[in-house]
């Protein structure tokens, strides 16, 4: 084998593998990032009828519940477009100059810091929605939650 295909071989081989963790972590964060299996998501709209019925609510509640998720979204959505994108542009940065680390780890604080505010946005918008239920719709969810984590804990 020539020089040059050992170069282009090993090249190949360096992007590939610096790619899998960059590729693994979206992965991950789409399996785990989110609010899944907790009743808390079921105040999307998309789920709103459920959380509705299971718990209850009022119509007063609903729209509340629909303003808060409406305020989350849009509250969120220049945090959920940089957060999105940054895991590519790390990746474009290392590719374009594999000694840039300072530069992807810049684009990595950055990325960390919109995930937090993302995060902490997204907790102070479940307090407010916690907070117009009543304390047994809030007893219901705590028994939806214990019941989620038995079941997950089982598999």
């Amino acid at each position: 084998m020539s020089k040059r295909n050992v170069i282009l071989i090993a090249s190949l081989a360096i992007i590939a593998l610096t790619g899998i963790p960059f590729l693994y972590a979206q992965h991950a964060r789409g399996m785990h990032g989110g609010m899944h299996g907790c009743p808390l998501r079921e105040f999307g709209f998309g789920r709103l009828e459920r959380a509705k019925q299971y718990l209850d609510l009022s119509d007063a509640q609903t729209d509340q519940l629909k303003t808060i998720v409406t305020e989350l979204r849009a509250q969120n959505a220049p945090y959920r477009q940089q957060v999105r994108g940054g895991m590519l542009q790390v990746a474009q940065t290392l590719i374009n100059n594999p000694n840039n680390v300072t530069a992807a780890q810049a684009l990595l604080d950055r990325q960390n810091a919109a995930e937090q505010t993302l995060k902490a946005n997204t907790l102070a918008a479940a307090a407010k929605a916690l907070a117009v239920l009543t304390p047994d719709q809030r007893a219901k969810v705590a028994d939806f939650i214990a019941k989620r984590a038995a079941m997950h804990n089982q598999q």
